[in-house]
């Protein structure tokens, strides 16, 4: 099956989600709670993270190698910024990883620029779509090429903001190294070809306790490599607390995965990652 067939296939039922939403829902205002838990609310965004990845998959690919250890653990800053573009909400969204490889050396891995303008809201739920580049990175920790692509997001709210579920997914195409998939044994070149990178798969499930906590999903960026042919699924838990203010939220956070990854995903997979992060919040207007 081609590229584009899997693509067809995993794109037809998110956009058939997305233009099939009802056009007569009761509006619900969001909670203060919610809304500090939701990548589409309009609101201002400031997060820091810092997130370890101390040890690693060591089992055999498919392609008789070992897999590669990847790197050690990053800081990571992101910031939303809103802004309205005629009757539009459009969040453009920056996040930046200072991180560290294998061999304690420190660099800046690709910075990923997402502008999600989200057309579609129906009163218990968002949904919306836009551009997303790549900006290069260090080579020393990531890419150190430039990719262009989309994004798209769909949230909703369950049992009066009780229970919210999502999906993010991102494409993007750049130059990618080339793999001599000819040898006994693949072998990576000094060559650079321009091909789909890794499809990005986020979906997310967060529940509210009660007095601030909540429990969710982890970061869950699943990966499906088109030249592969293989995925890489983190799974694990987050505890977190919002702290609601008069203008504004925080939102702390704990959370545990290990990645599981097929023979014919070539890349490092992390056998524990930790992560902490405190998020700030401030509704437009806020």
């Amino acid at each position: 099956m081609t590229n584009s067939s899997h693509l067809h296939r995993f794109i037809r039922p998110f956009a058939l989600l997305c233009l099939g939403l009802p056009s007569a829902v009761i509006a619900q205002e969001q909670s203060r709670e919610s809304a500090a838990l939701d990548n589409t609310a309009a609101a201002w965004s400031f997060q820091l993270a810092y997130q370890a990845m101390p040890d690693y998959r060591d089992d055999i690919l498919a392609s008789g190698e070992t897999r590669p250890e990847g790197n050690k653990g990053y800081v990571q800053f992101r910031m939303v910024a809103p802004l309205k573009l005629g009757g539009l909400s459009v969040l453009p969204r920056l996040t930046v990883r200072l991180s560290e490889n294998k061999d304690g050396d420190w660099g800046f891995s690709p910075t990923d620029l997402f502008a999600l303008i989200v057309p579609f809201d129906w009163g218990t739920g968002r949904a919306g779509f836009g551009p997303d580049i790549v900006i290069p990175g260090s080579s020393k920790v990531g890419s150190s090429e430039w990719a262009y692509g989309l994004a798209g997001a769909v949230i909703q709210r369950f049992f009066n903001d009780r229970m919210m579920a999502g999906l993010l997914v991102q494409q993007t195409w750049g130059k990618r190294t080339v793999v001599d998939l000819g040898q006994p044994v693949p072998i990576v070149t000094d060559e650079t070809e321009t091909g789909a990178h890794p499809l990005i798969v986020n979906p997310f499930v967060n529940f509210q306790l009660g007095k601030g906590w909540y429990i969710g999903t982890n970061d869950l960026q699943a990966q499906y490599s088109w030249e592969f042919g293989g995925w890489k699924v983190p799974v694990g838990a987050r505890l977190g607390y919002v702290l609601v203010q008069p203008s504004s939220s925080w939102n702390f956070y704990v959370e545990y995965a290990t990645d599981l990854a097929t023979d014919d995903w070539p890349g490092a997979a992390a056998e524990s990652k930790y992560r902490v992060n405190v998020s700030y919040s401030m509704p437009v207007g806020g």
